[in-house]
């Protein structure tokens, strides 16, 4: 019996003699070729949050920049400009508590003299060879003065930078200066950017050691700093001549009134 051939037989031929070479025709009477479609799509989300440079046009870095070059700039002063957070307070009962122990440390140590300059003996006093009495009554210390710089105003404490071993007197009259600055606020602050401070405080990614505190006008707010002697209270910027601030400032104009 002879077998009909089914289409399957009918169109492999033709595919074979379509690939062959020589064979494929193009049809150029159907149209021309289309030109290129040029399709507007809005710009990929930008996922930097960040939106300061890394150093302003007038030089001074941000907190961006100082983190982003942390090896260049470790252990060196630099200047920052950056919009303030954030001033620490100690909150007000922890303040008095510590206030109020040692108002009263103060007159049991001034009752102790005078009982030792009478010849009595005292209950705090130790017994030869004894181990001293523990203080009874003690309440958590304040944190040393800082406050917290952002690249913006409303950028998040723990995603600040914070400046600490400001200077809580006046260099010329010695008397109390308290920090008086406005949160939000941009400032040019100057100081050591380093990991830990003399103070104390430590960041993984850096904090400044305060040498010098300005505003937008370039009025100086703070200056020094609250634990460097006074010999080394100077800020030395690269490419720029060393400045004196604090009380060796202070002291170099005093010598140079008397020469």
């Amino acid at each position: 019996m002879k077998r009909l051939p089914t289409v399957y037989h009918l169109a492999l031929p033709f595919a074979v003699a379509l690939l062959a070479p020589g064979t494929l025709r193009v049809a150029h009477g159907q149209g021309q070729a289309m030109p290129p479609i040029k399709v507007d799509l809005p710009p990929p989300p930008n996922f930097n949050i960040q939106n300061a440079p890394e150093k302003y046009p007038t030089g001074e870095m941000s907190i961006y920049g100082l983190r982003k070059k942390m090896s260049a700039y470790l252990d060196k002063d630099v200047q920052v400009k950056a919009f303030l957070l954030q001033v620490y307070e100690c909150p007000a009962e922890q303040r008095k508590c510590n206030d109020d122990l040692a108002a009263k440390s103060k007159k049991e140590k001034k009752k102790e003299l005078k009982n030792l300059k009478a010849g009595k003996e005292t209950a705090a006093a130790p017994a030869k060879g004894g181990e001293p009495p523990k203080m009874v009554g003690g309440c958590r210390p304040c944190d040393q003065p800082h406050f917290f710089l952002g690249d913006t105003a409303t950028t998040k404490l723990d995603h600040g930078l914070l400046v600490a071993d400001y200077p809580l007197k006046d260099w010329n009259t010695g008397k109390p200066k308290p920090l008086v600055a406005k949160a939000g606020e941009q400032y040019v602050v100057t100081g050591m950017f380093a990991i830990n401070s003399i103070g104390g405080f430590a960041a993984s990614d850096g904090l400044l050691i305060h040498k010098k505190f300005v505003d937008s006008a370039g009025k100086v707010i703070l200056e020094g700093n609250a634990v460097l002697p006074p010999d080394a209270q100077d800020i030395k910027l690269e490419g720029k001549p060393v400045e004196a601030v604090g009380g060796k400032r202070i002291d170099a104009e005093k010598a140079g009134k008397k020469l």
